[in-house]
């Protein structure tokens, strides 16, 4: 007696569902390798790595970088992008931080980051979305802008004298930070956000095609001005953590490579600069991808320069990657 062959609902074998893949799926899937892999001869070749204490001190600093990410990879979806995130952190954290210096409450310190954070979010969404100018041109404008007010608020000097109650922020629970607890709930609501309302879809369609998604009675106006705005919230988020967590605002907090790492850790994660594509959990992997490839370059003590040379050419190869996975759609 014969027996059929059950087929896996997985869909058959691995090379069965490598022929289904289109290239930016196969893409994808040699980046998550090669990763895993990087992290592995990692883990092996630079014992300082592993210990516990530097473990601790990547996922602490995952969470500024993985903030900015997620907030760049909603705009990248619309198929914007926003070059001001980390100048937003900054001028939300200074202003905010003076106000809880002069005795402001957590509460009122918390709400002025959001607040100041959230204007920068209206007027690139305004200008994008309803002023249909280019985003790249837009969030130039307002990150110089974001900058010096930055500067000149706080004369270039560090705010300290922060509030125990809100230094609690960027306390610990046992070794694990509160900072990470926030940043992964946050990425989950985004993920579900993104997944299973109707902005989310929105946001895809948008994204992927503009003039479609407008003849299907998407509100292309209302969608990308949500969108900048909530990035902006993100970055006011990003500020609260960070500052809590150095005790201390300055508008030089975020390093010069910050903006570039963001849109890296988002192409890395899934998301394209033509837009329509990225999720949150490939946000959050390409954001510890590059917290990762940062804290490696300080084990090994190469300077800062040359860390920013090889950010450059990760860069390169980041916009490669893009290139190439985005390619099958339009063969």
């Amino acid at each position: 007696m014969k027996h059929s062959k059950k087929v896996s609902p997985a869909g058959g074998s691995f090379p069965d569902r490598w022929a289904r893949w289109d290239r930016g799926q196969r893409t994808n899937f040699c980046v998550a390798v090669l990763a895993a892999a990087l992290l592995v001869l990692v883990c092996v070749a630079i014992p300082a790595f592993r210990q516990v204490s530097n473990i601790i001190n990547v996922f602490e600093q995952l969470t500024t970088l993985g903030f900015l990410t997620l907030a760049m990879t909603l705009v990248l979806i619309v198929g914007g992008i926003d070059l001001s995130l980390p100048f937003v952190l900054a001028s939300a954290a200074v202003v905010g931080a003076t106000g809880l210096a002069n005795g402001g409450s957590v509460v009122q310190g918390c709400l002025t980051m959001l607040g100041v954070s959230l204007v920068f979010g209206v007027i690139n969404g305004l200008a994008v979305a309803k002023g249909r100018m280019i985003p790249f041109i837009v969030t130039l404008s307002t990150m110089s802008v974001a900058e010096g007010f930055a500067v000149q608020y706080c004369s270039a000097t560090s705010i300290n004298g922060l509030p125990p109650a809100f230094l609690a922020i960027g306390a610990k629970i046992g070794i694990l930070p509160v900072s990470v607890i926030v940043f992964l709930m946050i990425a989950v609501i985004a993920s579900l956000f993104l997944a299973r309302t109707r902005f989310g879809r929105w946001y895809y369609m948008i994204g992927t095609n503009e003039e479609t998604a407008r003849i299907c009675g998407v509100p292309i106006v209302g969608a990308k001005f949500s969108a900048y705005v909530i990035s902006s919230l993100l970055a006011g988020l990003a500020a609260i953590i960070l500052t809590a967590r150095l005790n201390a605002a300055a508008s030089s907090m975020v390093g010069d490579t910050m903006t570039t790492d963001a849109i890296s850790a988002a192409i890395i994660g899934g998301a394209s600069l033509k837009g329509g594509r990225g999720g949150m959990l490939g946000a959050v992997l390409g954001a510890l991808f590059i917290t990762i490839i940062s804290n490696v370059l300080n084990l090994l003590g190469i300077s800062y320069y040359i860390g920013m040379v090889v950010k450059g050419v990760m860069i390169v190869l980041v916009i490669a990657i893009d290139v190439f996975r985005s390619s099958e759609s339009t063969r």
